[in-house]
């Protein structure tokens, strides 16, 4: 993991002081790269609290729609203080420990996407997600202040990053995964899997496959399977 291949996203972010605490957090663990996506900020006022670190807010990318991030990252991942459980699948998440310890070895380009001060990320925002992180907290107050998640996160990996445990594959890309979720849908589709079932399936894989960082030979290799699972079929 390279903390200069991470980027914070911030969806919708409607307070400036956050933000500008956002910036200043990031620099204090290394990280570079921050993505607002339609931010409801002043800037001029986030500048104030982000004090030593304007460049990461000067130098934030805009985007109007969470799903350009592709053209960014080959993994994301979202936060929630929201707890899910087996019936509430978009939910169920791993701590920021966890995470770190997961993506220790990649080097692939990750978004770390943090939702709305009121409301967070919504359930369609986390289906864009791989895999979803949450930080445990007293069930009396779940739900964090924005930049102190931030820098809660930033903490851990910054750790793991320090650890300088040497890096040993190559993750599989984007490009990779989504092929393989694509031949994952293929079989479902194949095997006449119940309709009403399917999008749980899917989420479920996807889940695995986010939490486990394939590498790019595990990707082609399991593409192979699904591959023969296909022809056999037709047949």
């Amino acid at each position: 993991m390279e903390l200069e291949n991470i980027y914070i996203v911030l969806v919708e972010p409607e307070y400036s002081g956050n933000v500008g605490f956002v910036a200043r957090v990031m620099m204090n663990f290394g990280f570079k790269h921050l993505i607002l996506i339609n931010p409801k900020i002043d800037f001029n006022e986030a500048s104030i609290y982000a004090v030593h670190a304007k460049p990461i807010l000067y130098n934030a990318i805009i985007l109007d729609d969470l799903t350009k991030l592709k053209d960014f990252t080959d993994f994301n991942i979202g936060t929630t203080s929201k707890h899910g459980h087996d019936y509430n699948l978009l939910r169920m998440a791993i701590t920021p420990r966890m995470l770190a310890d997961a993506i220790k070895d990649v080097n692939g380009k990750i978004g770390l996407i943090f939702g709305r001060e009121s409301i967070g990320l919504k359930n369609e925002e986390l289906k864009f997600c791989d895999i979803i992180v949450t930080i445990p907290a007293s069930h009396m107050y779940p739900s964090l202040n924005l930049s102190h998640a931030v820098a809660i996160i930033l903490y851990e990996l910054f750790l793991s990053k320090n650890s300088n445990k040497p890096v040993k594959f190559r993750e599989s890309s984007r490009i990779e995964k989504e092929k393989l979720l694509e031949y994952f849908k293929r079989v479902l589709d194949a095997i006449n899997y119940p309709s009403h079932r399917k999008e749980r399936a899917f989420i479920v894989f996807k889940h695995i496959i986010g939490r486990s960082f394939i590498s790019g030979r595990e990707a082609f290799t399991l593409m192979g399977v699904f591959r023969r699972i296909l022809l056999s079929l037709s047949k």
